[in-house]
């Protein structure tokens, strides 16, 4: 197995195994096609091709493994759970006990730049967790009963994937019992003195959520093939 010039093993854990029910699609989106390549195969490139990454896990469901298995030979394949957190607890423990570092990514985010995965592994030697973020573009409320306030947009972020972290300390945090939406989270909540912190994102790197979300990539893959 390689290592990276730190010495450490990376590896990326693939989360493919939702049903993608909010793209009211029979088909889930990961299994989608864009310009027809499947939306799961430009994540398994990105992070295939990457030199510092040691290896890719790919999470799915139980009714998609004989076709991830057929399509990506070179990865390991785990089934998922029944929530995206339990999904998640699977690609852990299906990790080498050599990986040092392990790369959280959604396989609906299919366009993942080279250098966010560079920046994450680079500050993981300073932190525990590091997750990429982006600004909002957008003025924000939070809406309360009754009325609303305005939130200061400089001071918030979208987060997105790969949430990247030192293995024991992911491990730790899904077998703590807590409950959260995604691993950054979770860590959070297990140890608030965690050291965690964050990287600028891509926009590029957004999730495939809407009909709307597929328009959109198709556009920026055009932008990156001209």
């Amino acid at each position: 197995m390689l290592k990276d010039m730190t010495g450490k093993i990376n590896t990326a854990i693939i989360v493919a195994a939702g049903s993608g029910k909010r793209l009211t699609s029979e088909t889930p989106k990961q299994f989608l096609k864009l310009r027809g390549v499947e939306i799961l195969s430009y994540s398994v490139q990105a992070f295939m091709t990457h030199p510092k990454i040691d290896k890719v896990i790919i999470v799915t469901s139980k009714n998609f493994l004989d076709h991830v298995k057929g399509q990506y030979p070179d990865c390991k394949i785990v089934s998922g759970g029944d929530t995206r957190q339990d999904s998640v607890f699977n690609g852990l423990q299906a990790c080498s006990p050599e990986t040092d570092n392990v790369l959280i990514h959604d396989a609906a985010r299919p366009l993942i730049p080279a250098h966010v995965i560079d920046a994450c592994l680079s500050r993981l030697e300073t932190y525990e967790g590091v997750a990429p973020a982006v600004k909002p573009v957008d003025s924000m409320v939070e809406v309360g009963d009754p009325g609303f306030r305005n939130l200061e947009r400089d001071s918030l972020r979208i987060i997105q994937t790969p949430q990247c972290f030192h293995l024991d300390i992911l491990k730790a945090a899904h077998a703590s019992g807590k409950i959260d939406t995604d691993e950054i989270g979770l860590v959070k909540q297990y140890n608030p003195q965690a050291r965690l912190d964050f990287v600028e994102g891509a926009p590029e790197t957004m999730k495939v959520t809407r009909q709307i979300d597929l328009k959109i990539i198709e556009m920026y893959l055009h932008d990156v093939k001209e």
